[in-house]
């Protein structure tokens, strides 16, 4: 997760663009891990009861990181394209 929280600091909204920048670079290999790796780190993520936003140094809220970390979960969940 903090591989992710790092590309997507200077973003300043974490919006489809975004989603899809960060779930092509999982898929060709720029971030650890790999599609189900990741999601299942994003789920678990999704899953901590506790603010997210306490975890990592971000400016986005933690409404947008859940978002975004539903968002990028949904996308890795879909077969590439070719």
């Amino acid at each position: 997760m903090n591989g992710i929280l790092y590309g997507v600091q200077f973003d300043r909204v974490l919006d489809d663009t975004v989603v899809t920048r960060v779930a092509d670079g999982v898929t060709a290999g720029l971030y650890p891990g790999g599609r189900a790796e990741t999601r299942e780190a994003l789920d678990q993520a999704l899953r901590f009861p506790g603010p997210l936003t306490d975890q990592a140094d971000t400016h986005h809220s933690e409404v947008e990181l859940r978002s975004f970390f539903r968002q990028l979960s949904a996308a890795l969940s879909t077969p590439p394209s070719s």
